[in-house]
């Protein structure tokens, strides 16, 4: 029933400085919002960059150095394996189409291409990647590339359209839609069989990597360790060296960018705690000048019999009461803001999302509480330790 009677008087002193208390509500309001639209970008940044990782990584182990085709072979022949993809990324190239130049990014490659690479085939067919004497000038263009070509030229190159790479003429076989990170892609992706590159594109005929599909993912270190161990005693060197090679899981990448992304995660919740801060330094200030103004108010109150701990009581749940209150103001904007946000941002194919979850929710609602707490507690206890008579006899 006490306290009852002190939430009620607390509202009571509220409603009578109704102008402040909603100047120091709005205070906390903005600073709500800044710290649960922070942590939702840090959210949907996190959620945004894994999803596109993941769908770009290709296969479950990945093998980088200078590769050859009988590196290839011996992979692909470990019991442990079910697929492999060899991939060279060729450079200084020129393409030409409908005589405008563009830059796409080509890779040669050899092996199991549709069961490790993730693509959608749109038209045609993707070219015999599995024969590593397939020699056919060819190639497979990426819809990125398509589109780029178009929105230059006002043409879109299509199946049986031939192209110029570095001065010699490929024909277009098939176009796919191709999972990349996200990322700004240039002019989009070409794809040339490894036999058709050697001698033309190419000075040499090894790879700069192999990605490796396993028959239980699982055991991705064991296969990895194995395989390196393998490649560095057909090159005479320890079993262990690092040199020459070096392997990588697409488990492994995704949780370094979950990490960097969680970094800046951290870094957007501090730049909007910053205007919870400042909020709460403003409910102390109101709570102070409060305290100074019912100074002779405090006074009866404890000559009448009030005790210390009900005039802190008191103020604490003023102060308590305008960080929630504002806490909840502030969270109920930030979820209608983030919904048409989000529906904006999708409208406009942006990869950018807000991301309110539950407990992004009850973290700003905690710590609304927690402010008001840490931020009343000082104007509270400056209020239970004022001596009756002093009180009384202030101005």
């Amino acid at each position: 029933m006490k306290y009852l009677f002190l939430i009620k008087e607390s509202l009571q002193s509220l409603r009578h400085n109704i102008l402040r208390s909603l100047l120091t509500v709005i205070g906390i309001v903005v600073g709500i919002i800044s710290v649960t639209t922070m942590l939702g970008l840090g959210a949907g940044l996190s959620d945004n960059i894994t999803d596109r990782f993941s769908a770009f990584a290709t296969g479950d182990l990945s093998i980088s150095g200078d590769l050859k085709y009988t590196d290839l072979e011996w992979i692909n022949d470990r019991p442990y394996v079910s697929a492999t993809l060899a991939e060279k990324s060729v450079a200084g190239t020129t393409v030409i189409v409908y005589s405008s130049e563009f830059s796409p990014s080509i890779t040669s490659v050899v092996g199991d291409y549709a069961e490790i690479q993730k693509y959608e085939l749109l038209d045609g067919e993707v070219f015999d990647t599995q024969s590593p004497n397939f020699s056919d000038k060819v190639l497979v263009i990426s819809q990125d590339f398509q589109e780029a070509v178009s929105e230059e030229t006002g043409q879109k190159p299509t199946l049986g359209h031939k192209i110029l790479v570095d001065g010699q003429q490929y024909e277009i076989v098939g176009i796919i839609d191709i999972e990349t990170a996200g990322f700004n892609s240039g002019d989009g992706s070409i794809l040339i069989p490894y036999q058709t590159t050697i001698g033309t594109l190419s000075g040499t005929d090894t790879f700069s990597s192999i990605s490796i599909l396993l028959e239980d993912s699982s055991y991705f270190e064991v296969a990895g360790v194995d395989i390196l161990s393998g490649l560095n005693a057909s090159r005479n060197l320890s079993s262990d060296s690092t040199d020459s090679f070096s392997a990588q899981t697409a488990q492994s990448i995704i949780e370094t960018i979950q990490e960097t992304a969680n970094i800046i995660s951290i870094f957007l919740g501090v730049i909007g705690g910053i205007a919870l801060f400042v909020g709460g330094i403003g409910t102390m200030n109101m709570m102070l000048t409060s305290v100074t103004e019912r100074t002779k108010e405090i006074g009866l109150r404890k000559a009448v019999g009030a005790r210390d701990r009900d005039i802190l009581l008191q103020i604490l749940i003023e102060s308590v009461f305008i960080t929630t209150f504002g806490g909840v103001v502030g969270i109920i904007i930030t979820v209608i803001g983030s919904y048409f946000a989000n529906q904006f941002l999708l409208s406009s194919s942006s990869s950018i999302s807000i991301i309110i979850s539950w407990n992004v929710i009850l973290t700003a609602f905690c710590v609304s509480m927690f402010i008001g707490v840490i931020f009343g507690i000082y104007p509270s206890r400056n209020a239970s330790k004022l001596q009756p008579v002093d009180a009384l006899r202030s101005d």
